[in-house]
């Protein structure tokens, strides 16, 4: 009777483990025992996912087994997480994974989806490597197309520090991943739609020149030209935006700004520290520019100040003349340090992987003591650096010399600031306005950038088109400082933001390569010898075990 019943059982639990083995394609779970929730779902993202109103079509052009190691990874994080959006939507969500290679097998197919997806915001990278001995390329589109009905959005999935190398970029894309899906999803739904104002006014900057921005900033938000002096307030508005600011501020407009914020509104201000003026064959003049916003700045604890940061180790390139060959002045790209690239701050949401964003004729930013206020620094120098005074001058025989570390000294300058707190007026006991407030109890937010061209896209004047916002035509690069105003935007005046997502880390752990070329074949000993003898000490147990019980 005990042999049948243990026939029973055996046959019952194969019978459970090919039940499982059946059913194990079909039923997805995973328990997340990291410290930070890195595999769980955002709130935010899953208040968004559970809002969705139809079902969605997610094509994810990674698909393919021969991609190299670092994209393999990205794609396989990629569907994982879409598979855990997948549970939590409140629709259908269809993924296709798809081989461009495969579904697209001829040149002149992948040059026509090349072209629509680029139109959705998602480049080809071209990859280089060996294959049987000879160099082959391949095209990788580390993207996806989220598409609801009629509607269709773009999802780049490889943002990560192009200063940094190819393993850390694939790290800092993976922990984007679900920022980036979720925002593209937020997109396509209907919500909500916030104010901002801009004061075109106090700008003369070009309309063609603010064109990426605004067009950006469309899809989410309403825009509107503010003329502060016809305006009794800035009620009715969510955010300001105080744009490359060319002539100062009235002091009753700035009193208008400082009860907006004070009230709880938030604000971005894009500001030059400096004037550049051009003298001819000579360089740059550079003289102190005065906005009007100094006084409520300084009393919210910061001050830009009339200098310009020169940054030799991490900074854009112009054309100079550097001599002549021939009869032909010999025009090549150099180094100018007066466009730094800036870095992110890695522990803020809005900056956390954030690519560089190029600067030009940056002003450098201080704290004020005594604001009890919480001031975060967002952009940063490489510690080379060197700031110039104004009045001062720039010589354009600067650009494109040897690097002097003696001569660039200054260390690590801040160029932009986030401000939060409950704010306080600068204007008390200076009004007597009777709607006054001097503090409030809501919480409030500012975000100053010591450079108001960070903003503005370039323009090719032949053709007079609008180049894309942060692109240098001359390293043929786009910086991301679209992506910092969107995600300084996004921070500053949505709830729920789906930049909640960016707060998750994963830490690369890359073998130690000089123990590897020291002692790689101890090592490989090791991990195959040690698992095979645990492996055989434990089945000799058993079988030692079983004959002992059975022969008694």
């Amino acid at each position: 009777m005990k042999t049948h019943l243990k026939r029973f059982s055996a046959y019952y639990l194969i019978g459970i483990g090919i039940l499982l083995m059946v059913l194990s394609p079909y039923v997805r779970g995973r328990f997340d025992l990291s410290e930070d929730g890195k595999f769980t779902l955002s709130e935010s993202s899953e208040i968004i996912l559970n809002s969705l109103d139809a079902p969605l079509l997610v094509q994810v052009y990674l698909g393919g087994d021969d991609l190299p190691g670092g994209f393999k990874r990205l794609q396989k994080e990629t569907l994982d997480l879409l598979a855990d959006m997948q549970s939590s939507a409140s629709a259908k969500m269809e993924v296709q994974v798809i081989d461009v290679y495969d579904e697209y097998p001829t040149e002149e197919a992948r040059a026509s989806l090349t072209q629509q997806l680029d139109s959705l915001g998602i480049p080809p990278t071209n990859l280089v490597h060996q294959e049987n001995g000879k160099q082959v390329q391949q095209l990788v589109f580390p993207g996806l197309v989220i598409s609801k009905g009629a509607l269709k959005t773009g999802v780049l999935l490889l943002k990560g520090n192009k200063l940094a190398g190819p393993e850390e970029i694939i790290n800092q894309s993976v922990e984007g991943l679900e920022y980036e899906i979720v925002q593209g999803i937020q997109t396509l739904l209907p919500q909500e739609r916030k104010k901002i104002g801009f004061f075109v006014e106090y700008s003369s900057t070009p309309a063609i020149a603010q064109i990426d921005l605004v067009n950006s900033l469309k899809r989410k938000y309403d825009l509107f030209p503010v003329d502060l002096a016809a305006s009794p307030t800035l009620d009715g508005l969510d955010a300001i935006c105080v744009l490359n600011p060319t002539r100062e501020f009235s002091e009753s407009d700035a009193y208008k700004i400082d009860q907006f914020i004070v009230k709880g509104g938030k604000a971005l201000f894009l500001v030059d520290g400096v004037k550049i003026d051009t003298l001819e064959n000579q360089g740059l003049a550079i003289s102190p520019r005065k906005t009007g916003l100094e006084n409520i700045l300084f009393h919210y604890g910061l001050r830009i100040n009339a200098n310009l940061v020169k940054d030799a180790q991490l900074s854009g390139m112009i054309p100079l003349k550097v001599g002549n060959m021939g009869n032909k002045p010999n025009i090549q790209l150099m180094p100018w340090p007066s466009f730094p690239l800036l870095n992110g701050n890695p522990k803020n949401l809005i900056t956390k992987n954030l690519d560089a964003v190029y600067g030009r004729f940056v002003s450098t930013i201080d704290t004020i003591s005594g604001v009890a206020l919480r001031k975060t620094p967002l952009l940063r120098t490489s510690q080379y650096t060197q700031v110039a005074k104004a009045p001062s001058l720039l010589s354009f025989s600067s650009a494109g010399k040897d690097f002097d570390p003696a001569a660039y000294n200054a260390g690590v300058q801040t160029a932009a600031y986030l401000v939060e707190g409950k704010f306080e007026s600068a204007y008390t006991n200076l009004t007597q306005d009777t709607n006054f407030v001097a503090s409030s109890d809501i919480e409030s937010a500012i975000l100053v950038v010591g450079d108001g061209d960070v903003a503005l896209n370039g323009v090719d004047y032949q053709s007079q088109q609008a180049l894309p916002l942060g692109f240098d035509p001359f390293m043929k690069n786009t910086f991301a400082n679209k992506d910092f105003l969107l995600n300084a935007f996004t921070y500053l005046i949505e709830e729920n933001s789906p930049l909640l997502a960016r707060s998750k880390s994963i830490q690369l752990r890359p073998l130690d390569k000089a123990k590897i070329q020291a002692d790689g074949t101890f090592y490989q000993v090791i991990n195959i010898a040690v698992p095979l003898l645990f492996a055989t000490l434990l089945s000799l147990g058993v079988v030692f075990y079983r004959k002992r019980k059975y022969n008694r």
